[in-house]
Parts: C-alpha cells; sequence; structure tokens
C-alpha cells in the first residue's frame, strides 16, 4: 500500500501533460508542470497560465534534481514524455512515478509504439498506464486500454486515438493513486518482446516490393504522421533508382485474398506522376514520386541489406 499523495509534478509534452495537470489542479492538489519538450509550446504554456498551473521549460536535468530533493509525498505522472528517469529520482521514497505507453504492456515497449503495432500487424493496439521501474517500460500495470485496429488506420490515428483513452484511463484511476489505494499487476512474458529504440524504423524505413499487400499497407501505415517528422521519409528501391513519394493511397484493403498465391506477384509501373502497385487483391498508389539515381556503390549497399532482410507476410 503507498502513501496518501500530497502534490502532483506532471512531465511530458502535449495535449495529454495539460489535461493530466488540469485535472490534479481541479482535485485541489497542488500541482507543477514541466514541458520536457524539444522546444517550448506556448499554446501549452499559455494553457497552463490559465489554468493556474505553474508551467516550466528547463534542461532536464534540472527538472530531475529538482525531484531528487522532493520531500512531501508527490505522484509523478509522465505523459507522452521521451525523457528516461533517472534512478535516482525513482529511489525518492517520497515519490510514486507513473507512465503512459502507447501500447499493451508487455508488447511493444519503447519508442513510436503505435507504430509497431500496426506495422506488425496486431489485431489490437492500446494504452497502458504503468508504474515507472529502472527497466524501460517494464514496472507494474496500473490500467489498460484496448483499441482495435483495421486496415485502414494510420500510426498518426492510432496516437491520436491513444491520447483520448489514455486520459479516460487516468481519470480512472487517479483517485486510487492519490490515496495510496490502488496497486499494480507485474508484468508476464515480458522476455518474448523486443524493445524498440528511437533509432528503429518499421522495415528501416524500406518498402520491400516482395511484401504481401497487406504488409506493404501496413508499412505505408505506420510510417504515416501526417507530416510529423517521427521517421524520415520512406523510400522504395527499384532498378537502379530510388523513390520517394509525397502521399500514397490504398484502393483495396481486403485482408483475404481469394487467391492467396497471387499476392507474392508484384506488378510494378510508373504512370504519370505515380508509382502503381498491384499485389493480390491491393492496388497502393504512390503519388508524386521523385526519383534518384543510385551510384554503383549505393546499389550494392541496397543490395545487401534487402539480401539480410527476410519478408514478412
Amino acid at each position: 500500500m503507498n502513501q496518501k499523495i500530497e502534490k502532483v509534478c506532471v512531465i511530458g509534452t502535449g495535449k495529454l501533460s495539460l489535461q493530466c495537470a488540469i485535472h490534479a489542479k481541479e482535485k485541489n492538489l497542488p500541482v507543477i508542470l514541466y514541458d520536457m519538450g524539444q522546444k517550448k509550446s506556448a499554446m501549452t504554456e499559455n494553457q497552463a497560465k490559465a489554468a493556474g498551473i505553474p508551467f516550466y521549460f528547463m534542461p532536464p536535468k534540472e527538472v530531475f534534481q529538482s525531484l531528487r530533493q522532493e520531500t512531501a509525498p508527490l505522484l509523478l505522472v509522465s505523459a507522452i514524455n521521451e525523457r528516461i528517469i533517472p534512478n535516482y529520482v525513482l529511489e525518492n521514497k517520497q515519490i510514486r512515478a507513473v507512465n503512459l505507453h502507447q501500447a499493451l504492456l508487455p508488447a511493444h515497449p519503447g519508442r513510436n509504439a503505435e507504430a509497431w503495432a500496426i506495422f506488425e500487424r496486431d489485431k489490437q493496439a492500446g494504452v497502458t498506464w504503468h508504474e515507472i521501474t529502472a527497466e524501460v517500460d517494464g514496472g507494474k500495470i496500473l490500467i489498460q486500454k484496448e483499441i482495435p485496429l483495421d486496415a485502414s488506420i494510420t500510426a498518426f490515428q492510432l496516437f491520436q486515438k491513444q491520447i483520448t483513452s489514455a486520459y479516460e484511463a487516468f481519470l480512472e484511476i487517479f483517485d486510487g493513486l492519490i490515496l495510496g489505494a490502488i496497486e499494480g499487476t507485474p508484468q508476464k512474458n515480458r522476455d518474448g518482446h523486443k524493445m524498440h529504440y528511437k533509432k528503429d524504423v518499421p522495415g528501416e524505413g524500406i518498402l520491400d516490393i516482395r511484401w504481401s499487400g497487406g504488409k506493404i499497407s501496413a508499412f505505408l501505415r505506420a510510417m504515416d504522421y501526417a507530416g510529423l517528422s517521427v521517421f524520415e521519409k520512406p523510400v522504395l528501391f527499384y532498378g537502379s533508382r530510388m523513390f520517394q513519394w509525397k502521399k500514397y493511397e490504398i484502393q483495396n484493403r481486403n485482408e483475404s485474398p481469394k487467391h492467396p498465391k497471387h499476392d507474392r506477384q508484384t506488378v510494378l509501373f510508373l504512370q504519370g506522376n505515380d508509382i502503381i502497385i498491384i499485389k493480390g487483391n491491393y492496388h497502393i498508389v504512390l503519388k508524386d514520386y521523385k526519383a534518384i539515381e543510385m551510384t554503383h556503390e549505393e546499389r550494392l549497399v541496397h543490395m545487401t541489406k534487402t539480401s539480410e532482410k527476410s519478408p514478412a507476410s
């Protein structure tokens, strides 16, 4: 059983961190909000100040040193926070630290979990609030919310749904956290799930035409953050050229082709400014492409990479 909380500190960036701070304020708890983004969000700052919430943007090391010295029972809420909380903060017995992860742990620990759920063609995604420990995304599970996946959702769309679900889940557990009346459940089978790091990109960012139509669709949607620079732009290697495109269209998303063997056959051709890929029941259009001629050395590097990849269905 944990002690009753007297103060709340929210660290993170964007809508969810602000929502969590406002909820604590509405519960008449002293609350402070630290923006942990790469640059300060003026919008979040203005909204926090309008709600009467102290807002700070400072080097993470200074934030963590301040938390290290906390002497009153404090709930530390990590909401869309890229920074790993140091052990010296977690060792402070006055702090109970919880984190929002955009997946159903133990699945997809680490970064950009929403993209990996789509790329790996999971049937469902979701969110997990969990206790923070020295093991990244390894703490006890406090609450989870499931989000069904279909063959049209993009990483950006899934992320938006996750923010909504995460706030709903936070409201459900908040009072229990404050009263010290909620205990987490240890995660099981963590060894079966690969940690995703910031450097990791679905398919290494390369569209592999050996994939099935469903996998190509999943790749395109996993890389789609509606213009946000989460990943580098995906590419396609074909012949002696590398292709990039501005938009894509998936005209058929039937996940159960009548003739599975046809899904292994690829038809690819250029039509105007578009690249057309036909794979089984999938008709995929990469719009407004740009072609870059590769040197012999670049082609060799690409051939080595693709030969090492094992095509997934």
